[in-house]
């Protein structure tokens, strides 16, 4: 590591690591006094708070995403993303932008070639091409299911049963569903991707 002092006045600073990893000192107005970090091109953060020589933070993270926690002026104390503040250090923020994507969608990857600035289409965008959120948006009809895939195979099956003797009453009592999920379930509107 290398000492504060002699990197303060520089705006970036490379450390021997063979990473060829830049990091530039980073502060917030709102910051409690003599709290700065420097960030690196790699995505790590480096804290000179308890080490003159500067020690790299390990953080946690809030819904997938790297943060580090600082205390600020008014004593409180406040969570920052990691992949923000190193697109604000090393990136051009555009005017409309008010994102900071993962290009290949790995939150914990705030390597600098990883993130870009983008604006509120642009971010929806990269979202509907998210592996994660079309995974979720296909699993989002079942999660409050009633019906296991399986319930309802046989169930439509006997509903489109020309031979069916069995009321819709008795079925609906049956699979503890209402009349009107039985008919839902018979003409396509639920369940419509089960072919019999």
């Amino acid at each position: 590591m290398m000492k504060k002092e002699s990197l303060k006045n520089k705006e970036s600073f490379y450390l021997n690591n063979n990473l060829l990893e830049e990091w530039k000192f980073y502060y917030e107005e709102n910051w409690a006094e003599g709290y700065e970090v420097a960030l690196s091109s790699k995505g790590r953060v480096m804290n000179f708070v308890k080490s003159k020589h500067g020690k790299i933070l390990k953080g946690s993270t809030i819904n997938g995403y790297p943060i580090f926690n600082t205390r600020l002026k008014n004593g409180k104390r406040n969570n920052f993303y990691t992949h923000k503040l190193i697109a604000k250090a090393f990136q051009e923020k555009p005017e409309d932008a008010l994102f900071v994507i993962h290009k290949n969608y790995d939150k914990t990857d705030n390597n600098l070639n990883n993130l870009q600035w983008v604006n509120r289409k642009e971010w929806e965008r990269h979202q509907d091409k998210n592996p994660k959120v079309i995974a979720k948006r296909k699993n989002k009809s079942r999660s409050f299911a009633k019906l296991s895939y399986a319930q309802a195979t046989i169930l439509k099956k006997k509903l489109l049963d020309p031979n069916r003797r069995t009321r819709l009453k008795v079925l609906a009592k049956q699979f503890g569903v209402s009349e009107m999920q039985l008919h839902r379930i018979k003409t396509g509107e639920n369940w419509a991707d089960i072919k019999v």
